[in-house]
């Protein structure tokens, strides 16, 4: 069986280490406010859903992953990364 693809998108961020600390429902405060808000959206290609209904938060090496699920299916993932890995 195949895996589907899912857009992701990358965001290098200042304050990764920082971030590290925060916990998973902070972290998606910050992705709403920052990637997530109609006045934001639009900065980014590809563009996350607006019609998502749930979040998980991982902790990866080198960064965190958040994915946006909708009626359980995944739809997309933002990656948080420090901002040196993305020079």
């Amino acid at each position: 069986m195949a895996i589907p693809h899912i857009p992701s998108l990358t965001l290098p961020v200042t304050n990764f280490e920082e971030m590290l600390a925060m916990s998973n429902r902070h972290l998606i405060g910050v992705l709403r406010s920052a990637v997530l808000a109609p006045e934001n959206m639009m900065r980014f290609s590809p563009r996350p859903p607006t019609d998502h209904d749930a979040y998980t938060v991982r902790h990866e090496p080198g960064r965190i992953a958040i994915h946006l699920y909708s009626e359980g299916t995944e739809l997309f993932i933002c990656y948080l990364v420090p901002p040196h890995d993305f020079d």
